[in-house]
């Protein structure tokens, strides 16, 4: 079942293929989104470096509708991806969008040095001050790359996309979709070796 998670395969697939439950596969995904979740540290969620271009942006997830009685509110996550082959990636679900709450997670999850790259979202005016940051920003109501500077935000509204994919409608809420936050985090950290990575966080477990 872990194999074929890893995979994405859906609930009916592996329910067929593994002739157990939906209960006993839908129990056991849940069990492996957390399994990875409690994997990662907190170093893990420290992207950017010295002269790294790292892209922030927010985003909201699931709309305010009425679907069968059930209102659905939604919630934003803050995030930042590397512009790098590695890609490392934060998301973190927020409150709101205003500076007092944006400017102290990037902070903890972007590293001194780093060369953020936002859009003029006005909670974004302070990053730079004290020299903690390099801060180029993109005026999106003109044009969606600075023509001076180049800067662009592409690259995390790409994974904002890749995030949502795997993220049922339903669960886009403040209460459900951190832990879809944190695998889609350890996924991307261990791309290259995502079954070692597994079995690595299985080991770790304390049964007792």
């Amino acid at each position: 079942m872990g194999y074929l998670w890893l995979k994405r395969d859906s609930w009916r697939s592996i329910m067929l293929a593994t002739k157990h439950s939906k209960q006993t596969v839908t129990d056991f995904m849940v069990y492996f989104k957390e399994l990875v979740g409690d994997a990662m540290d907190m170093v893990d969620m420290v992207i950017g470096g010295e002269g790294i271009e790292v892209q922030i942006d927010e985003t909201k997830m699931g709309r305010r509708k009425y679907n069968r009685g059930h209102r659905v509110e939604g919630v934003w996550v803050l995030g930042g991806v590397e512009k790098t082959a590695e890609r490392k990636v934060f998301a973190v679900p927020v409150s709101d969008r205003s500076e007092r709450t944006l400017i102290p997670i990037i902070r903890k999850h972007v590293a001194k040095g780093s060369i953020i790259v936002t859009d003029c979202w006005k909670a974004y005016s302070s990053l730079g001050i004290g020299s903690y940051y390099g801060h180029q920003t993109v005026n999106h109501s003109k044009t969606f790359k600075d023509p001076v500077t180049g800067a662009e935000t592409n690259t995390i509204e790409g994974n904002w996309a890749a995030i949502k994919y795997g993220i049922p409608k339903r669960n886009r809420t403040e209460k459900l979709v951190e832990p879809y936050l944190w695998e889609f985090m350890w996924r991307r950290k261990n791309n290259a070796a995502l079954w070692d990575a597994f079995i690595y966080a299985l080991s770790d477990v304390n049964y007792e």
